[in-house]
C-alpha cells in the first residue's frame, strides 16, 4: 500500500532576513499542522548568464551561496523546534518566481519574505511575492521581518477580510487557520467611505451609513454561521467597518497574527493586485495570507 506523505510548506530562501523570519513561520506553522518543511532556494537562470554591464557569475558560486543560505535556513527551522528530518532543501536553477510557482502545486502552502524595508522602500514590494499572488496554485502567506519581528503567535487572533458576494475560501481557510491555533476568528468587511457617501446619497433616508452598516453586519453574521456550526468551540467575531479599506485592514492587522485576504481572478489579464492588496503587502504588520 501506498503510503501519504504529509503535506509540506514550502519556503522562498535566499539568505536575507526576510527569508529567514519566513523560515521561522513556516517552521512554527509545520510543527501545528503536522506538515515538512521544503526549504529551496533559486538560482537566478539570468543572473548566470550575464548582465547589461557584460558581467557573467559563476554558477558554482551562486551554487555554494545557494547552499549557504539553506543551511542557515535549517539551523532556523530547527532552532524553532522542528526535527531535521522533516526538514527536505533543494537548489534550483531558475528565477524563484517561477520556480516556487511550479513547487507550489505540490504545496499546502508558500511562505515567502517581503523583501522591503522602510520608508520609500516599502512603496515597492518584492516582484517574488507580487508574482506569486498571481500565479501561486496554493495560499501564499508574505512575511517582512521589518514589520513583524516578534512571534506570530501572541495575540491568539486570525482575521479574514471578506468582501460582499464573493467566494468563501479565503473565510473557510481562516476559519480552519484559528481552529489549528486555537485562535479567535475575526471576520471582516470594510465599507469604503467613497462607497458609504453613494449610499448614503442615493438610498432611501432611512437608509443611512450606520444602517448599511448593521445590514452588513447580518450577512456577515449569516455567513459565518455553517462556521460556528461546524466547530461550536470556535469564538467567530463579525465587524463591519466603514473607512479606507488600507487604513482599517493594516490598523487591524497589528491586533491579529495573520491576516487573509482574497485575491480575485480577471479572465483576460489573469490577476489583479489592486491598491488594498499591495498596500497591505507593503504595510501590513502581520503575516498576510493570499487566497485565490
Amino acid at each position: 500500500m501506498n503510503q501519504i506523505s504529509p503535506p509540506r510548506i514550502l519556503v522562498g530562501v535566499d539568505g536575507s532576513e526576510d527569508g529567514l523570519r519566513a523560515t521561522r513561520h513556516a517552521a512554527g506553522r509545520a510543527e501545528r499542522v503536522g506538515a515538512e518543511l521544503w526549504l529551496v532556494h533559486a538560482l537566478d537562470d539570468g543572473a548566470m548568464v550575464g548582465s547589461s554591464w557584460g558581467l557573467v557569475y559563476d554558477p558554482s558560486l551562486l551554487a555554494e551561496a545557494g547552499r549557504a543560505a539553506i543551511d542557515q535556513a535549517i539551523e532556523t527551522a530547527t532552532a524553532r523546534g522542528l526535527p531535521r528530518q522533516r526538514i527536505h532543501t533543494d537548489v534550483l536553477v531558475g528565477h524563484p518566481a517561477v520556480v516556487l510557482e511550479e513547487l507550489s502545486h505540490s504545496a499546502e502552502a508558500v511562505v515567502v519574505g517581503r523583501r522591503a524595508a522602510t520608508g520609500l522602500e516599502r512603496m515597492f514590494v518584492g516582484s517574488t511575492s507580487t508574482s506569486l499572488a498571481a500565479t501561486a496554485s496554493c495560499p501564499l502567506i508574505v512575511i517582512s521581518a521589518a514589520s513583524n519581528p516578534g512571534p506570530t503567535t501572541t495575540h491568539r487572533r486570525v482575521a479574514v477580510a471578506v468582501g460582499a458576494g464573493r467566494s468563501d475560501r479565503a473565510l473557510r481557510w481562516a476559519c480552519r487557520e484559528a481552529v489549528s491555533r486555537e485562535a479567535v476568528l475575526e471576520v471582516v468587511h470594510v465599507i469604503s467611505l467613497q462607497s458609504a457617501t453613494t449610499v448614503a446619497l442615493v438610498s432611501p433616508p432611512r437608509e443611512t451609513t450606520d444602517a448599511w452598516r448593521a445590514r452588513v453586519q447580518r450577512d456577515l453574521e449569516a455567513r459565518v454561521e455553517p462556521l460556528r456550526q461546524e466547530h461550536p468551540g470556535l469564538e467567530v467575531e463579525v465587524s463591519a467597518q466603514v473607512g479606507s479599506p488600507i487604513d482599517q485592514l493594516v490598523a487591524r492587522s497589528g491586533q491579529v497574527d495573520l491576516l487573509a485576504v482574497s485575491v480575485r481572478s480577471r479572465p483576460i489579464t489573469g490577476i489583479a493586485l489592486g491598491g488594498t492588496i499591495r498596500g497591505l503587502l507593503a504595510h501590513g504588520r502581520s503575516p498576510i495570507a493570499l487566497l485565490r
